[in-house]
């Protein structure tokens, strides 16, 4: 007999191996469905004689690997329900998808469009999904996912719903994107979760929201006692990021008269970032509060808004709210971000609120923005009260008459190194006529026993010229170049250095993402000056 090599017998171990289960994938068998408005639930749902309905979906145990295809140009009638029997794995996702010319319409009616629940790895794509309307007899949201994680979304309309267009509740590693989410009543996109009332759990993690709109989402007309109107809104979120989001025109039909809705915002999160987003000419109701741009609000912590975009919002460009969350609101920072002619009807280009039910509200770096109100009696800051932590430095501050407006001067904020400037003619702030008797009766605008803040023109080539703006992708300088600075500015290489005077990490790129600094020292503002815009 001849002997064996261990060479040989190695190698027809590693096979046996590899065929018991190394190379899974190949082994796992899964399905493609088809649905066709031609087909017959009769059918073994191949492309060739595919299933009719909804309803056959909903009765077939879905695998790993497996897909839904919806017929393209289709309307098909019903809610898709997925659950835990209907799920993906860390391999290969479950997908429900259309094939075909064109996306298919899932219509959800009077009810939701799609449902899962622990349906996990789930992927939805390329589908379009609409109700019969918020005031038409809908009564829910389009797309509802609960507790599902790895869920991803990409590439949906969503539209017709009485509450929101797409709505995840209770996931971690949710990626929405390339989602048109319009003409719903709460919000177009909604992010939850049950930790409200936590001191310290968050029900989501790791969430991405990008490239998505969300447009005339107006209100829900059955939500009498709260904020509806929506654009994009998440909470309970640990680690999130909102980024290259356009919202615009919601929350105008809000039934509620108290606080109201915003473009984009989040509160109960932690370590979020929203940037390289448009907000704009959203509105609420009249007589109610809010219908700003962006808002970090009650519980926010350690998170970050930068590089975004805010106009004709009739609420703050960016709002700083606190309304008694069980979490502490700290530790965040705005910075680089433009705004232009906000607050038409409530607060200023930005406004600072806590209220009265309690929580805690501290340690907020605000530098390197550009705020911009040129309307009647258009004021920089809303301040409703004083909070500690509170630093405004190396900003911009471009308004009409009056530089704060609130029932509370300033008494614990820092003011160091900022550009102010007044449409309507002199320096007036807390009836004081000059920066420099400010800065002496109140210590504001001091570094170094010296006045660093100027009071003058900032020489922007052109901030009056009316932006309509409306795609993140394309904030270049080509398309805002008048918020650059024109040669001769005072704020060339006036601004302090962040880093080195107070440990501020000041990031490395402008608002158009050119890298600072350029000259010998910062800009003042959110844009590094360029000779050539």
């Amino acid at each position: 007999m001849k002997t064996i090599s261990k060479s040989l017998v190695l190698l027809t171990v590693l096979v046996l191996i590899c065929l018991a289960g190394c190379d899974r994938l190949s082994l796992i068998k899964s399905d493609k469905y088809y649905v066709s408005s031609s087909g017959d639930d009769n059918n073994p749902g191949t492309i060739d004689k595919p299933w009719l309905s909804i309803e056959k979906v909903n009765g077939t145990d879905l695998n790993p690997g497996d897909t839904v295809f919806f017929e393209g140009g289709q309307v098909f009638s019903g809610t898709i329900k997925l659950d835990s029997l209907d799920a993906g794995d860390e391999n290969m996702n479950l997908i429900i998808t259309s094939y075909g010319v064109g996306r298919s319409i899932i219509d959800g009616g009077k009810t939701s469009a799609l449902i899962a629940e622990r349906s996990h790895f789930l992927s939805i794509r390329e589908l379009e999904f609409r109700g019969d309307g918020r005031k038409e007899g809908n009564t829910a949201d389009g797309v509802l996912i609960m507790m599902s994680n790895s869920v991803h979304v990409d590439q949906i309309e969503v539209y017709g719903f009485q509450h929101s267009g797409l709505h995840i509740y209770d996931g971690d590693n949710a990626q929405i994107k390339y989602v048109y989410a319009h003409d719903n009543g709460f919000a177009g996109i909604h992010v939850t979760g049950s930790t409200m009332n936590d001191p310290v759990n968050y029900d989501n993690h790791n969430l991405y929201i990008g490239y998505c709109v969300a447009e005339n989402n107006p209100g829900d007309p059955t939500v009498l006692k709260n904020h509806s109107g929506n654009g994009i809104l998440a909470s309970s979120v640990d680690e999130g990021v909102i980024e290259y989001c356009e919202s615009f025109n919601n929350g105008w039909d809000m039934p509620w008269t108290g606080n109201g809705p915003v473009g984009i915002w989040i509160w109960d999160c932690n370590n979020f970032i929203i940037q390289h987003c448009i907000s704009h000419d959203n509105r609420t109701n009249p007589v109610a509060a809010d219908g700003g741009g962006f808002d970090f609000d009650g519980g926010v912590s350690n998170s970050i808004m930068q590089y975004n975009l805010s106009y004709n919002n009739e609420g703050s460009a960016i709002g700083l709210f606190e309304f008694g969350a069980a979490k502490a609101w700290e530790n965040n920072i705005i910075r680089y971000n433009i705004s232009q002619n906000d607050g038409i009807i409530n607060g200023g280009s930005i406004g600072i609120w806590k209220g009265d039910a309690g929580g805690t509200m501290r340690n907020c770096e605000i530098y390197n923005n550009t705020f911009y109100n040129s309307k009647d009696r258009g004021p920089a800051i809303w301040l409703w009260d004083n909070y500690p932590g509170f630093n405004f430095r190396n900003n911009i501050f471009i308004y009409s008459g009056i530089f704060r407006d609130g029932p509370k001067q300033f008494t614990d904020e820092v003011f160091q190194g900022n550009v102010y400037w007044n449409l309507k003619g002199g320096f007036n702030i807390e009836g004081y006529n000059s920066l420099e008797a400010w800065s002496k009766a109140t210590g504001k605008e001091i570094v170094g026993g010296k006045v660093k803040g100027l009071f003058t023109d900032p020489m922007l080539v052109d901030p009056a010229t009316t932006i309509s703006l409306t795609d993140p992708t394309k904030i270049t300088v080509e398309n805002l170049a008048g918020y650059m600075l024109n040669p001769g500015s005072p704020l060339v290489d006036y601004g302090l250095d962040l880093e080195e005077m107070f440990g501020i990490e000041m990031g490395e790129r402008d608002f158009f993402g050119t890298k600072t600094p350029q000259g010998k020292g910062f800009e003042v503002g959110a844009v590094e000056f360029n000779v050539t815009p």
